[in-house]
């Protein structure tokens, strides 16, 4: 029989079209006729109908998801069967998956990273609590809402923490899940644990930061299932700031710790909603409410074991966060207050300390007065440095927006860490040459920051600190793809997009 048509009755449910395929099913738009609720209705694939196991595996992620009720957790409704095969009933979400969210804008920026983990790490936990790994999260099962919450969806692959009498869909030994972010436990078909779902959502957080998976390298051929699976079995966790130099060092840290060859060197569920929280907290302290609200709402009080002979070595449960304290413990909710309380009082004191005009600069001297009005551009000079990225400079235009921009080209050694095939002599501090206007779109876009536009570049070119390389053109962005722009002082010109051995470029980013 063929998949249902608009009209279709499937229970307490109306099909409406199509959304989508999958793997394993097809997605149809549906609408509950008694509650008139919109849902999506996943059903397994007729070319999958006669195996055993994934019908069985189809059957549990609706058991699975329906046993888990949280903000974070796509929500089923009811399980049926259509033409011999299983369907779920589910939430239709109004949002975009994070893979395709950055695929189509870049890298995120530090604090949406961060939210994003943020809330799948919660959601995460919730599935843990309910006795379940996840197995396969990735940036496409982590879907973005229009009101910016982040839900964690299909639990396709979703395993029993204690198996007991469910029975086993995949064998000791045989490898499930996706491989840019498969835990070294989970490629070697050990026994697992609700840590591969860290190690994982430490490779997603990776990939939101810098646009690449955290163990590709860009060559087709080096980038094989196998080969890709030995480097999260050898390889050192690699660092997100040395692909995208404008992100925050301690998410790129966390998400390194995250990854962790060995289990036990993950943070658990707990400490990894306290961190992220605290990360959150310091770049955006008018969040701070939020989380305090959050937290209080994730928070159950502790009870002690029911034959009441705790010592100091019995433990309770933390009743919604799931996790295992000494009654002696702080509970981690008073924990994250205070850390974000002393978060928020450090960002004050350094806003304090660095105000004043024609306050005493390094050498003496004090902040230059301002620029005259008619100018084109300036360098923000009295501009906190901490707030301009490294290597960059503060450029204002007339019409008082501003934007951050490379002081000197893009140099050689970075631009190998994105491109390692790139062919050209010279040191690794020298400038990028020989590059096409699709490939330095492509490393602007992986480093989240995008080229300059022709304005952008003058009014950045009359800017103290900005470098131009002798006899060496830039790209600029160039919406006609026959011709694409090139900028030198005082010159404007126009190339085919194809490798240029007297081009290179420049990047540049929103404040």
């Amino acid at each position: 029989m063929p998949n249902p048509q608009p009209g279709t009755i499937l229970g307490a449910y109306c099909v409406e079209g199509t959304i989508g395929s999958g793997s394993m099913g097809e997605v149809f738009r549906g609408i509950d006729t008694g509650l008139n609720r919109r849902v999506a209705i996943k059903i397994l694939s007729e070319k999958h109908k006669d195996s055993p196991e994934l019908r069985a595996r189809f059957v549990r992620e609706g058991r699975a998801v329906a046993a888990i009720s949280h903000p974070n957790v796509v929500q089923v409704f009811a399980t049926g069967t259509f033409d011999e095969r299983p369907y779920i009933a589910m939430e239709l979400l109004d949002g975009t998956d994070l893979g395709s969210t950055v695929e189509k804008n870049g890298p995120l920026d530090s604090l949406s990273a961060a939210h994003a983990c943020l809330d799948a790490a919660h959601g995460l936990a919730a599935a843990a609590r309910a006795g379940l790994i996840h197995r396969d999260v990735k940036p496409s099962n982590l879907v973005r809402l229009t009101d910016g919450r982040v839900k964690v969806t299909d639990f396709g692959l979703a395993k029993p923490v204690d198996p007991g009498a469910e029975p086993a869909l995949t064998a000791m030994g045989v490898v499930v899940g996706t491989p840019d972010y498969i835990a070294p436990e989970q490629a070697r078909g050990e026994q697992i644990d609700e840590r591969v779902d860290i190690y994982a959502l430490g490779g997603t957080l990776y990939f939101l930061m810098t646009g690449i998976p955290p163990f590709r390298t860009g060559k087709p051929a080096e980038d094989k299932y196998l080969k890709v699976v030995a480097r999260h079995l050898r390889n050192p966790p690699p660092d997100a700031v040395q692909v995208n130099p404008s992100i925050d060092r301690e998410l790129a840290d966390l998400a390194r710790t995250m990854m962790g060859k060995k289990p036990a060197e993950r943070p658990s569920y707990e400490a990894l909603v306290n961190l992220l929280g605290g990360i959150v907290a310091r770049l955006d302290p008018s969040a701070v409410p939020m989380l305090m609200s959050s937290q209080r709402d994730r928070s159950r009080p502790f009870t002690l074991p029911p034959d009441n002979t705790a010592d100091d070595s019995a433990t309770v449960s933390d009743g919604e966060l799931g996790v295992h304290i000494t009654p002696r413990a702080f509970p981690g909710w008073l924990v994250f207050v205070t850390l974000v309380a002393i978060a928020v009082f450090v960002a004050g004191l350094v806003v304090y300390l660095r105000k004043g005009d024609g306050s005493p600069t390094a050498g003496g001297g004090t902040t230059p007065p301002p620029a005259p009005a008619d100018a084109t551009a300036v360098a923000v000079a009295d501009a906190a440095p901490s707030a301009i990225p490294a290597g960059m400079l503060l450029v204002k235009k007339k019409d008082g927006s501003s934007f951050y921009v490379d002081a000197q080209p893009v140099r050689l050694g970075a631009y190998r860490q994105v491109f390692a095939k790139h062919e050209q002599a010279g040191k690794p501090d020298d400038a990028v040459l020989d590059v096409s206007y699709t490939e330095a779109k492509s490393f602007a876009l992986t480093r989240g920051a995008r080229l300059l536009t022709s304005d952008e570049w003058d009014a950045a070119a009359v800017t103290s600190g900005f470098v131009v390389e002798d006899g060496i053109f830039e790209w600029v962005d160039s919406p006609d793809e026959k011709k694409r722009t090139v900028r030198h002082h005082g010159k404007t010109a126009t190339r085919p997009d194809q490798k240029q051995k007297d081009v290179t470029f420049r990047t540049a980013r929103k404040p």
